[in-house]
């Protein structure tokens, strides 16, 4: 019977022990698990305060409106770029230096009428006429260069228009079909071969205009200064009893030198 009871009172003891163990954990395990709830309470705060000032700062706002700014100032500059660069690529046209500023060259290059050069001299230039005899409108570009000269396999190095804008069909630097059978006064003949050809739109029964006598000179001045010309001829020059243009043209409105 004693054994029994001491049996029962050891159980008791250390069933009082466990328990007591087991509170003391438990404890000690919510204080920490409060302490770190705390201490990320903190953390979250400090951030959030640091965020909240930042945010309110005069200087930062500055220099976020500041940042917007430029970068709105870069999105304009580069279309701004875009948009020019756009253009200088469909105008197709040079700019002369030496000439007057409304003065231009327009790109209107053709497939047929000349052959390719690279290494040839230029020195002479002749003066051509020539108008739309397949058309209503004589002076219509168009028919000159599609109706004309294509199926003739022909062409200049340059038309001028009735209101004076001046056309590059054919770079300088090749061969253009312009003179035919020729040959200039220190006798050399095949005068393709080194001369330059300019047409102008004209018939027979009237004169250029002073629109085109203006163009005319300034790419005489153009082509001066960009060759060694020796000579600027009419097509009638250079190749007499076959050839009368360029038509009722007066030469005293030109500047040769």
């Amino acid at each position: 019977m004693k054994i029994f009871s001491l049996i029962i009172f050891f159980g008791v003891f250390l069933a009082g022990l466990f328990f007591a163990f087991k509170k003391d954990i438990w404890k000690a395990e919510k204080k920490e698990i409060i302490l770190n709830y705390a201490e990320e309470k903190k953390i979250s705060e400090s951030v959030l305060k640091k965020q909240t000032k930042e945010e309110a700062n005069p200087e930062n706002l500055d220099e976020i409106n500041k940042k917007e700014e430029k970068t709105k100032e870069e999105i304009e500059i580069n279309q701004k770029e875009s948009k020019n660069s756009i253009d200088d690529s469909s105008q197709k046209k040079e700019e002369t230096p030496d000439s007057s500023q409304d003065f231009e060259i327009k790109n209107r290059l053709v497939s047929w009428g000349y052959s390719i050069s690279q290494n040839r001299s230029i020195d002479t230039i002749i003066l051509h006429s020539s108008y739309n005899a397949v058309g209503d409108d004589p002076h219509n570009l168009d028919d000159i260069i599609e109706r004309e000269y294509k199926p003739a396999g022909v062409s200049p190095h340059y038309i001028i228009s009735r209101e004076g804008k001046v056309y590059r069909l054919v770079e300088d630097k090749n061969i253009a079909y312009h003179a035919g059978v020729s040959q200039v006064p220190d006798g050399r003949k095949n005068v393709n071969d080194f001369s330059l050809g300019i047409e102008i739109v004209n018939t027979g029964k009237e004169s250029p205009n002073s629109a085109q006598y203006k163009s005319i000179q300034n790419l005489l001045d153009y082509l001066k200064n960009k060759y060694k010309i020796k000579y600027i001829l009419g097509h009638s020059d250079i190749a007499s009893g076959r050839k009368t243009d360029p038509w009722n043209f007066d030469w005293g409105k030109i500047n040769k030198k």
